[in-house]
């Protein structure tokens, strides 16, 4: 794979615990490069049906040559909208669904697009570029009370009240539209560390701009496609992520319908870590639906 591409962690879990079959129907809801897909073709066969969701029409068509396969459907879409993909394919159910929900290393690395705060880039951080806000406009346009909750509620900034305040008053004199110039203002309120001072900035603002915490509530409740005996398996990044997964298996198996499969989250193993450190916060759940 390309130096940049991304990298699929816990892909030997990821196998475990959705458990493809030959025939399976599987909805790889966050395709990207198709790093888990590859192996998951090869145990559902010819037989089998892979629905390849990835909402970076960029990233889709990068990865759509490097599969040959004539059972997979591609589709440049946001996850959220599983449904209507479905129902558009005229598929009624599913027998496993996968979410990975990290941002890819190419994202990181090689997309121009702001998501690093290790590159000086334009401050956009969107997947679909054919929509939405940037993070520049949210650095713009937020006010000061605003972006220190967005800071605090989505990635605990703990200098959120202080970093807003700096980010207003550096506006007034000159607006925001690049990663060095954001990093350099977080950089006068907060120490530099073990981590990176800009980390979580960067993190909430990513989230915002893409809502990933409202597209993968949606996304969850795709859980009701899946066939009898079928699985999902989430990998989450961060605790807001792993807060609301969890928090929806316990529901749905509260209802006796489906079963959890992971007491508590798989996570990398040492060795996994340290080849692709990105692995670090990673955590696997996985439900099966069982009537």
């Amino acid at each position: 794979m390309e130096k940049g591409f991304h990298v699929p962690v816990l892909l030997k879990e990821v196998l475990e615990y959705l458990n493809p079959q030959e025939g399976n129907t599987v909805i790889d809801a966050t395709f990207g490069f198709g790093g888990h897909s590859e192996k998951i073709l090869k145990r559902i066969g010819k037989k089998g049906l892979l629905i390849a969701v990835e909402k970076d029409r960029e990233v889709l068509e990068k990865a759509r040559s490097r599969f040959k396969a004539e059972n997979i459907i591609f589709v440049n879409e946001d996850f959220r909208n599983l449904g209507s993909i479905l129902e558009k394919n005229k598929i009624k159910k599913a027998d496993r669904i996968l979410f990975d929900l990290g941002i890819s290393s190419y994202h990181f690395d090689l997309s121009g697009r702001g998501f690093s705060f290790s590159k000086d880039e334009p401050l956009d951080m969107r997947i679909d570029k054919s929509k939405g806000a940037t993070a520049a406009d949210l650095v713009s346009g937020l006010t000061k009370r605003e972006l220190a909750d967005l800071f605090f509620q989505l990635a605990d900034e703990r200098h959120s009240r202080r970093i807003a305040d700096e980010i207003v008053k550096s506006r007034r004199n000159r607006k925001i539209t690049a990663t060095g110039e954001l990093v350099a203002i977080i950089e006068k309120v907060k120490p530099r560390r073990k981590i990176h001072p800009a980390t979580q900035v960067f993190q909430a603002l990513r989230i915002a701009v893409n809502d990933e915490l409202g597209a993968l509530r949606d996304a969850l409740e795709s859980a009701t496609y899946l066939k009898i005996n079928g699985r999902m398996a989430v990998i989450s990044f961060h605790s807001g992520e792993d807060r609301i997964v969890k928090k929806y298996f316990k529901n749905r198996a509260k209802s006796g319908q489906y079963q959890i499969l992971t007491k508590k989250p798989i996570v990398a193993s040492r060795e996994e870590i340290n080849a692709n450190p990105r692995s670090r916060s990673a955590k696997l759940r996985a439900i099966m639906r069982v009537k």
